[in-house]
């Protein structure tokens, strides 16, 4: 019987430092994953903002796009933005860029 009781205490020993093995290289493959995470919202913020600065300059002052709707006030600006005129379902690049990317980002 105590040699059954000492073969189960090792048993749980080396089950124990199985866990503890397995819990650390979970730690570290936790770690590497959230780097690996960083780094490419680091280049996407990169390559978003890489992207607006290149077609703002090329659309400036351009009609993109023509909105079903009259957009309500306080977001008027945004949408008619740089834009000769007064009819406000004309569409700027930035708030058609802007919508693209949360659209994507969702």
């Amino acid at each position: 019987e105590k040699r059954k009781e000492a073969h189960g205490d090792s048993l749980d020993k080396q089950q124990k430092k199985k866990i503890e093995r397995e819990e650390e290289r979970l730690k570290n493959n936790n770690r590497d994953l959230s780097l690996v995470k960083m780094k490419s919202m680091f280049a996407i913020g990169f390559a978003f903002t890489a992207l607006l600065s290149m077609f703002n300059s090329i659309f400036d002052g351009k009609i993109v796009a023509r909105l079903p709707f009259v957009p309500i006030a306080w977001i008027q600006g945004l949408s008619h933005r740089n834009l000769p005129g007064d009819d406000y379902t004309e569409c700027s690049f930035i708030f058609l860029y802007i919508l693209c990317t949360m659209s994507i980002r969702q």
